[in-house]
């Protein structure tokens, strides 16, 4: 073959090659302009829905169960997890059986999630600004100098650096399947630590797998639309899907893992409508935290660190918190990520027989 005919293959393979990608990428923007289809009816406001205005002119929705008459217990702040999760009636009802010992619970949904207001733009969604509510709410809204925080997966996260921040802001730390304390543990070489041979199994838990759900989540990531939303929200800060289309995808990836947060299937509860999209995707970026497990170690805040056997979460991260903040860790059998699904009255019980234990006063 002469040269000039391998010039001109090459440049035919080229030419065919470019037009294929566009056409590729034609095909692709085309299909990303569809908007996606509603499978889950979004939440609605429930007969006892509040608002908080913040200081920053969006709201937040929220619920109170009361229970203190006297106002002579500190009030309980439920953090949900996610990020873009959202308060969900089963724990609202678990609530109030709490409650009637006499706490007053707030329960509310972040910002960005359930019946609280969207942001403008996705990357108005932070690690941080969920703190900085979470401060304004106890001190403005609430306006209470003590809380006792129930933190649940990453409202787990939030809590202890809320704590890490604000120590004297905080009577009693629960924590519920809380997810991996960030930013991760590394060693003084900057390698990420080993938590399995820092905190290995003890023999009395025997833990077990849940079912496997992230694999099928993770695939129905690739749609066009969702890759082209997030694409557009890391580059550039614009929302390609709108926020219902966006939280419409959450809730229907919400409602195929939440599969694995059960120790047995019939126990999974229905999804509610409440996911939040954009506050899912850009919550949960820890790139610019700062580790407190020094400052931790130092505060003297009475801890409760709770998990099922059939938890997501590795033994080790989560016992970490127990490590760390001196607390007591509650192994509980038979029940998943989502403790109140399937073990109600042990969950309840551990939280109450904690509250109830006045080795600390309240201050």
């Amino acid at each position: 073959m002469t040269e000039k005919k391998k010039q001109s293959l090459l440049r035919k393979f080229f030419k065919w090659t470019f037009r294929s990608i566009g056409i590729i990428f034609l095909i692709f923007l085309f299909w990303s302009l569809i908007p996606l289809k509603e499978t889950i009816k979004p939440l609605q406001p429930r007969h006892d829905t509040k608002y908080w205005t913040m200081q920053n002119g969006y709201k937040i929705a929220y619920t109170v169960v009361k229970g203190d008459t006297s106002n002579t217990h500190p009030a309980v702040i439920f953090l949900h997890g996610g990020p873009g999760g959202y308060i969900h009636s089963a724990i609202i009802n678990q609530m109030k059986e709490v409650a009637k010992s006499g706490y007053d619970i707030y329960l509310y949904d972040q910002v960005g999630s359930g019946l609280s207001e969207r942001l403008p733009k996705p990357k108005d969604y932070s690690f941080e600004r969920h703190l900085s509510d979470l401060n304004e709410i106890i001190s403005s809204q609430i306006k209470s100098k003590k809380v006792i925080l129930i933190g649940h997966s990453y409202g787990g996260i939030l809590a202890t650096h809320f704590i890490a921040n604000q120590p004297d802001k905080v009577y009693k730390l629960i924590l519920s399947s809380p997810g991996d304390l960030q930013p991760y543990r590394t060693n003084s070489d900057g390698s990420m630590t080993d938590m399995m041979a820092l905190y290995p199994i003890p023999k009395e838990y025997i833990f077990k797998n849940p079912k496997e759900v992230f694999e099928q989540t993770e695939k129905d990531f690739l749609q066009p639309r969702i890759v082209m939303s997030m694409f557009c929200a890391l580059a550039f800060n614009f929302k390609w899907a709108s926020d219902k289309e966006f939280d419409d995808y959450t809730n229907t990836m919400a409602s195929k893992f939440t599969s694995g947060m059960v120790a047995d299937q019939k126990n999974v509860k229905p999804e509610e409508g409440g996911a939040g999209g954009y506050s899912h995707g850009f919550s949960n970026f820890y790139g610019n935290l700062t580790d407190k497990r020094e400052q931790l170690k130092k505060i003297d805040v009475p801890t409760l660190v709770l998990q099922g056997q059939y938890d997501q979460g590795e033994f080790s991260s989560v016992f970490e918190y127990a490590d760390i903040m001196k607390g007591k860790y509650v192994f509980i059998e038979n029940a998943g990520h989502i403790i109140w699904w399937e073990k109600p009255n042990e969950y309840n019980k551990a939280i109450l027989d904690f509250l109830k234990d006045e080795k600390s006063s309240y201050r």
